[in-house]
């Protein structure tokens, strides 16, 4: 069964800027109206404009995703204002990188409240409302990092590989039901949150836009795991399953993610504080 697109209304986190920004612009030129969240309204000023310019509906939420009460809050407001979605995106993330050990653990502390326990409080919250649609989809933005853990990403690896299986284990347990599960997993994209790192042989980096495709494809046709691009299913999974040691030992002579290693990314690059 393939999932339309116009008409539906769409969830979607992390809706100010990047990859989510873009993904409700393109939802809504496909028909979709969207209830944008974000940390903070005016982030989505830019977004709404667009938005309502072509006609469709947009309502912003704010919404600190580290925060259990806030997602609460989140819900209450959306059932108060008697809104109903069909589609849940969890997109927000942040990123912070360094050696584990040198930064204070409560920077990766809200890595993984935001990255993590967002995420499925979020999606735990939305899915009586999900159940109540004739049908609907999740899709959860993971990372080429959720497969395949390296230097310099050591907490946001755990919260990638964390939303890999919280989402293959869902779309198991959701089977039998009209809800689809999919999880996105990019390689690295070319927004903010790679600012100062340098790519390697098995990260390339690619355009938001792909992402955003993906995104689509995902919501109609309810594929699992995406891969971005397809050639990581062979470089991030095939590879180190069939052949580990030499997948380790590849990626440490290539240095292939020494890039997030040196950059030592604060938190403050991922998230407005």
């Amino acid at each position: 069964m393939v999932m339309k697109l116009c008409g539906q209304t769409v969830l979607i986190t992390g809706c100010g800027m990047g990859i989510g920004k873009l993904t409700a612009t393109s939802l809504a030129k496909l028909g979709c109206d969207i209830i944008g969240v974000d940390i903070k309204a005016s982030l989505m000023k830019e977004v709404k404009s667009e938005i309502t310019s072509l006609g469709q509906k947009f309502y912003p939420m704010e919404c600190d995703l580290s925060s259990e009460k806030s997602i609460e809050s989140l819900l209450k407001s959306i059932q108060k204002q008697k809104l109903t979605f069909q589609i849940l995106i969890n997109n927000a993330g942040i990123a912070p990188s360094g050696p584990f050990t040198d930064k204070d653990f409560s920077v990766w502390n809200k890595t993984m409240q935001i990255n993590l326990i967002g995420v499925t409080k979020l999606t735990y919250l939305c899915l009586p409302l999900l159940k109540k649609e004739s049908e609907a989809c999740i899709i959860n933005l993971a990372s080429i990092a959720g497969k395949f853990g390296s230097e310099g990403t050591v907490i946001y690896s755990a919260t990638k590989h964390a939303v890999v299986g919280f989402s293959q284990a869902l779309r198991m347990e959701l089977a039998d039901t009209k809800i689809g599960v999919s999880w996105v997993c990019p390689t690295m994209v070319n927004t903010r949150m790679i600012n100062g790192v340098k790519p390697s042989f098995f990260t390339p980096v690619i355009e938001p836009q792909v992402v955003t495709d993906a995104i689509l494809r995902a919501i109609q046709k309810n594929p699992g795991e995406v891969m971005v691009p397809g050639i990581l299913r062979l470089t991030a999974v095939i590879l180190p399953a069939l052949f580990p040691k030499f997948s380790l030992w590849l990626a440490i002579k290539t240095k292939a993610s020494k890039g997030w290693l040196l950059a030592n990314k604060g938190l403050e690059k991922n998230i407005p504080i």
